[in-house]
């Protein structure tokens, strides 16, 4: 059995539609799927099998269908990042909303849930779906809920409860106050591990160490987990553009995720061809003449040899390039076409043909070798940062044509 598992962030939560569009075009079925807040809601519309109304309600459904307030309103709010990390300002409008319910009004998303979703058609998927919340009755009570734990006709109540953010109004049900499934676990892995699920899929929108500890915690199981590559904004954002930009995000690290793209910071296809051993026999065949041009630029005082490249300067490249400390050589090499495509302000959400890239960057190679030195004394330090990395950059990529 193979389980999906979303994680709860708000608005974020438009990453997970381009994530499931990526794993559904993969062909992966999923028997088993749980969230925390959005990642539930989603959740519903993915059980219920309806990505279209999903990508409908994200991209064409306005902040005045989920939250009732003004415009002004709005634009202040939708920026407000509600994770674990702001735990002193969450509770802080926890207990304002005890004192005085002013939150924000909710009501358009629960008509908009009830107009939208089945929940008929929802438990007669035959889909182990899940969610998880938290009531407050003198002390806190989480909440791990399955279709089977909730009455029939409360589905709605409880994809509400799990959703209920600090900042709405406060959520009563049966006598009982409900608040966030953030606050119990907000990358509910266990409750399918649990159900006996081992072949797992989380899609994560939050960068804190609650859902870090998630993924530490269950490391026994198969369990691949897709993370955004770039931070997805404000919990509240649901400017058309910023979602149709997150949803695409989504797809794409996804799709890289599993292999099916290739990159560091952008996304390539037809890489097939460039594998390991070839990255590290280009590398390694650097000319000596060359060697010497980046021992002056890295200012490495070491003999020129093939050593000395691959045991200091190529590690010295990779921090040049900003890559992780784990690079590959393979990573180093498409880098390079990245730093290209960055320098000539490509957009990096969108796929590549790595085959065109290296063509184009051999064609356009233009550094003057000769002039390196005289060239960076005139710069400021900043731009000479920039400027010993268009030196890296186009040495290499001159020797590997």
């Amino acid at each position: 059995m193979r389980g999906l598992v979303l994680e709860g962030g708000g608005t974020k939560g438009s990453y997970q539609i381009g994530a499931y569009k990526a794993l559904n075009e993969m062909g992966m079925d999923f028997q088993g799927i749980t969230g925390s807040s959005i990642g539930a809601l989603n959740g519903a519309y993915i059980v219920q099998g309806d990505i279209k109304i999903m990508e409908e309600i994200w991209l064409e459904y306005d902040y005045k269908h989920f939250i009732n307030v003004d415009f002004e309103t709005y634009e202040k709010l939708k920026d407000i990042d509600t994770n674990m990390k702001q735990m002193n300002q969450i509770f802080s409008l926890i207990k304002k909303s005890f004192k005085e319910n002013d939150g924000i009004d909710i009501t358009p998303l629960r008509e908009m849930l009830e107009k939208t979703l089945d929940e008929e058609k929802i438990r007669n998927r035959g889909i182990d779906f899940g969610m998880v919340t938290m009531y407050i009755d003198k002390k806190l009570n989480p909440q791990s809920l399955f279709l089977e734990d909730i009455e029939k006709g409360r589905l709605v109540d409880y994809l509400i409860a799990s959703a209920s953010l600090p900042i709405f109004k406060m959520n009563i049900m049966d006598n009982k106050l409900y608040v966030d499934g953030m606050f119990v676990d907000n990358l509910p892995i266990g409750m399918l591990e649990k159900k006996g699920y081992k072949d797992i899929v989380a899609i994560r929108i939050q960068d804190n160490l609650q859902g870090t500890m998630s993924i530490r915690k269950h490391n026994d199981l198969n369990l691949t987990v897709v993370y955004p590559s770039e931070y997805l904004g404000g919990s509240m954002n649901k400017d058309r553009d910023h979602i149709q930009k997150n949803i695409n995000l989504g797809y794409l690290d996804t799709m890289k995720t599993f292999g099916k793209y290739d990159g560091v910071r952008f996304y390539f296809r037809n890489t097939e061809n460039i594998t390991e051993d070839l990255c590290f026999e280009k590398i390694r065949r650097i000319s000596k003449k060359d060697i010497e041009f980046l021992c002056k630029v890295l200012n490495i005082r070491r003999n020129p040899d093939l050593r000395t490249l691959m045991e200091v300067i190529v590690p010295k490249i990779g921090e040049v390039l900003n890559l992780p400390k784990s690079f590959s050589y393979k990573d180093l090499y498409l880098s390079l076409y990245e730093n290209i495509l960055e320098k000539n302000n490509k957009n990096r959400i969108k796929v590549y043909d790595v085959n065109s890239v290296i063509k184009d960057a051999y064609n356009n190679l233009y550094f003057d070798y000769k002039n390196y030195k005289k060239n960076n004394i005139r710069l400021a330090i900043p731009q000479r940062n920039d400027y010993k990395k268009s030196a890296v950059v186009e040495c290499l990529i001159n020797n590997f044509k």
